[in-house]
């Protein structure tokens, strides 16, 4: 009696995880679906943030200033800002995918936007753009 309730236990909980399994598993790659969806989004949206600031500090003149933050996807890799585009590399499953966008303003000299560690910070991250006496927008950022 005791092995026939034990076998009946096993085989309904085998049963359950037969179902659950492939739901879990299906449930798995849609998130991963939709956060590399987002990260896109959120890139799209930080490398426009900074054209448009580096654009509108470009176009008030010397003396100009703008603070914007940063929501910056926490699988990006590399935030790159010269020859007249920024460019976010951010990891996908498909491999690097470069979001780029181009802005007029004239930049003081190039950037790449790293952390301590070497990465690009993820999360908000703090940016502030000034024009020189030259008219040419220098980018202050997070750890400087």
């Amino acid at each position: 009696m005791k092995g026939q309730a034990a076998t009946e236990t096993l085989v309904t909980i085998g049963m359950i995880l037969v179902f659950i399994i492939p739901i879990l598993l299906l449930l798995l790659v849609g998130a991963q679906a939709k956060f590399e969806s987002l990260s896109h989004v959120q890139a799209s949206s930080a490398v426009r943030i900074i054209a448009d600031s580096i654009n509108e500090v470009y176009l008030e003149g010397p003396k100009a200033s703008k603070i914007v933050m940063i929501n910056l996807p926490s699988n990006s890799r590399n935030l790159n800002i010269s020859n007249n585009e920024v460019t976010l590399v951010i990891e996908t499953s498909s491999g690097p995918t470069d979001i780029t966008t181009s802005y007029f303003g004239g930049m003081n000299n190039s950037q790449e936007i790293v952390s301590a560690g070497g990465a690009v910070p993820m999360g908000l991250y703090p940016m502030k753009f000034e024009a020189n006496d030259a008219g040419k927008v220098v980018i202050l950022h997070g750890w400087d």
